[in-house]
Parts: structure tokens; C-alpha cells; sequence
């Protein structure tokens, strides 16, 4: 069992708290800019309590940040925090199914019901939300969202900061660069090497 501090408090946040408890974890506390996010846990401050003195380096840090665009925001405050000697472990929830040989950066988190299959990469700071699929040989790069109910088919490729919406199904074999954001529902079938939003069947760049 290990004491966790939550970076975050919104509605990511208490589903990881959850998580975490699950998995026999303490949550000892969680810092936001708002003090009132929810009410599970102990308000510990804004995220510079993680940097004054005395540090608790004897917790590690779950981020509790959700994503709902692309942004490198969640890696950044990674990075930073981890300068001052945090560890954000990879966190796998009991009823999620990671095959042997996964691999997983650091602060990567995998919800209930999700499913990330052999010869898969997942980056720093990514988030597998509940019951998405990670089929065979996904590479996902750094702070990549694939929300609920998504679906990857074997050999996607999702560059930095992507964001996959709930219930959207990306194809086998198709590359996505960095910095894009595919709708709710929609379905990515061929390469998309230009940053932007996309939505429908099949998958249009609407912004």
C-alpha cells in the first residue's frame, strides 16, 4: 500500500480516488486552485504546497487532471513536479486487462473495463478511460486521452496531446499526428497529418 497525494479536483480526480482505494492505496489529500473540488480527501492547496517545505516526498502523486483538449498542460506539471523528486506511478485499475509487455510512461493511468493489448506503447500522462480498447501494437505518444468507450484498432498511431472522444473508433493501422482531437463518436479512417478537430463518419476536420 502507498499514501498518494491527487494533483487535481475535478471529476477525473474523484474517479482515480476511487481507483486508488480500490487498489488498497491511501489518498492523503489533493491539491487544486479551488478548495471546495470535492470533498472525499483532505484540501492540501494549490499545487505550489507539492514545492514548499517540508516536501512529503514519502507519497507519490496521481494526476487528477481530466483532458478535454489538447493541450501539454498535464506533462507539463508532470515534468515540473517530478523535479522536485516525485514519482507518478503507472495506475492500472483491478478491473482493467493490460497484456504482458505493455508498456507505460510514467503518470499513465487505465481505468475500469479498458483494455490495452500486446505490442501496445502508451506514453507519459495518458489516460485509457473506462472500457476504451488499445488493440495490438498502438503506440500512443504523451498526454494522449482516449476517453470512453473508444476504440483503437491494432497498429494506431496517436502522436502528442491527442484527445480520441467516447465511442470514436479509429481504424487499423492510421496515424494520427500530434495535436488532434477526434469527436465523440466519430471514425478515423485514413492518416491525419494536420492538427485540428475532426468528427463524423468518416472523420472531417471541422476547426
Amino acid at each position: 500500500m502507498s499514501d498518494f497525494i491527487i494533483v487535481g479536483g475535478g471529476g477525473h480526480a474523484r474517479v482515480v480516488h476511487c481507483v486508488l482505494e480500490t487498489l488498497g492505496h491511501r489518498v492523503t489529500g489533493y491539491t487544486d486552485p479551488d478548495p471546495n473540488s470535492y470533498a472525499e480527501t483532505p484540501y492540501l492547496g494549490t499545487d505550489v504546497f507539492l514545492t514548499e517545505e517540508p516536501i512529503p516526498k514519502v507519497h507519490d502523486l496521481a494526476l487528477g487532471i481530466g483532458k478535454v483538449k489538447t493541450s501539454p498542460g498535464r506533462l507539463v506539471l508532470l515534468e515540473h513536479l517530478q523535479s522536485y523528486g516525485y514519482q507518478f506511478p503507472v495506475i492500472r485499475a483491478k478491473g482493467a486487462i493490460m497484456h504482458q509487455g505493455v508498456q507505460s510512461g510514467m503518470g499513465t493511468v487505465v481505468m475500469d473495463g479498458a483494455v490495452v493489448v500486446t505490442g501496445s506503447r502508451l506514453g507519459c500522462a495518458c489516460i485509457v478511460n473506462t472500457s476504451a480498447t488499445v488493440d495490438h501494437d498502438c503506440l500512443l505518444g504523451d498526454n494522449v486521452h482516449v476517453a470512453t468507450g473508444a476504440i483503437l484498432c491494432g497498429g494506431v498511431s496517436v502522436g502528442d496531446n491527442g484527445m480520441i472522444g467516447a465511442g470514436a473508433t479509429l481504424v487499423h493501422g492510421v496515424s494520427l499526428c500530434s495535436d488532434c482531437v477526434i469527436g465523440a463518436g466519430a471514425t478515423v479512417l485514413r492518416d491525419i497529418d494536420q492538427p485540428g478537430i475532426y468528427a463524423g463518419t468518416p472523420a472531417r476536420r471541422i476547426k
